[in-house]
């Protein structure tokens, strides 16, 4: 492919916010309703209803291993599920080609360049000649994430909150009408979290996108999204706006952790954690009924929650040696799986792409 030069795009780095001429007067939704997700014998997700809105941003958040990749994925059609995830608009149900699915940022070995990357982003559209209209609306994709500069740099060459960006500039690029973000943020410093997400912000204002994102850290959660969806072991425990989701006493049951809440002096919501918690199994004090083995929730037993004064404070003094370990990897399942960023997702699943996270 020929070395990219950089076309005349008047204004097209101020653009992020602004009205895209795709964008229609039109009733667009994520329908999910009933949503179960199963690997043998063991549920993952289960009973999960939510209808996300097109313009909206719903952030999927919840502890590690809780289900909200398997969410993301079943919602893709990237992986066997029960119940309805459909995308929804004037009264039709759309096909699949509309959703576009981001993994979790992997590290990339590949040679291309910036620009051919989000192009395959149209590997539809491509033939064995790329049209001018293609070159510029990838250009125009280019300067909207202000990645312009990097057009002809390999995209290996980049650092970890680039290479995020032209990852979302690829899915961008193909105008899909649901846009499903696997820990955007993950990894990426302040600057590049906050430019992440608010270039997810504004690519559902400007085209009235239904854009989920799973995200870990609430306060970014809390400042973009204007939903909130928390997944609980496989199931919904709260769905609405940040202020309705973030109380202390959900925070406590699902996180176990003491936070308080607060809005700060810009009117942010902030979620300020004070301590964390164990429950007497997670020390190695678990219950006569348990046999001595700890329980998990995905098909294994159920962890009994105890009343807030068996709860153990965090602190080292209090943890036997033998579990000095950090216990949240006792949510972890170790199952790395590689996604390839040289296009899109949507090829069919097998049973292994089921990812507990």
């Amino acid at each position: 492919m020929p070395e990219f030069r950089h076309m005349q795009t008047p204004n097209a780095a101020d653009a992020m916010n602004a009205p895209s001429e795709s964008t229609e007067s039109t009733d667009l939704r994520l329908e999910l309703s009933g949503l179960a997700v199963t690997r043998g014998e063991r549920t993952i997700l289960a009973d999960v209803s939510a209808t996300l809105k097109g313009g909206e941003v719903v952030a999927i958040i919840g502890r590690n291993g809780c289900g909200k990749t398997t969410l993301l994925k079943a919602a893709a059609g990237l992986l066997p599920y029960s119940g309805k995830a459909e995308l929804i608009q004037n009264g039709r149900v759309l096909p699949r080609s509309h959703v576009a699915y981001l993994p979790q940022l992997a590290e990339v070995r590949s040679r291309l360049t910036v620009f051919e990357m989000v192009m395959l982003g149209l590997v539809r559209n491509l033939g064995w000649r790329v049209s001018d209209e293609v070159l510029e609306k990838v250009d125009r994709t280019l300067h909207l994430m202000h990645i312009e500069r990097h057009a002809n740099d390999p995209v290996a060459s980049l650092s970890g909150g680039q290479k995020q960006l032209v990852f979302m500039a690829q899915a961008f690029v193909s105008d899909p009408k649901a846009l499903l973000l696997d820990e955007p943020t993950s990894a990426l410093d302040l600057r590049h979290q906050l430019i992440v997400m608010e270039a997810a912000r504004g690519y559902a204002r400007r085209t009235g996108a239904v854009v989920a994102a799973v995200v870990h850290d609430l306060f970014l959660a809390a400042r973009f999204a204007d939903r909130l969806l928390m997944i609980d072991e496989g199931r919904v425990r709260a769905w609405g706006t940040p202020e309705d989701v973030l109380t202390p006493d959900v925070l406590d049951e699902v996180y176990r952790v003491d936070a308080a809440v607060e809005k700060n002096s810009l009117g942010w919501l902030s979620v300020i954690p004070k301590r964390a918690k164990w429950l007497a199994s997670e020390l190695g004090h678990a219950d006569e009924d348990d046999h001595g083995h700890d329980h998990d929730h995905h098909g294994h037993g159920h962890v009994h929650p105890l009343p807030n004064e068996h709860f153990f404070d965090a602190a080292p003094e209090h943890l036997p040696h033998e579990h000095s370990h950090d216990p949240a990897h006792a949510h972890e399942h170790g199952h790395a799986h590689e996604h390839t960023h040289t296009c899109l997702l949507y090829t069919s699943p097998s049973p292994r792409d089921v990812e507990e996270s």
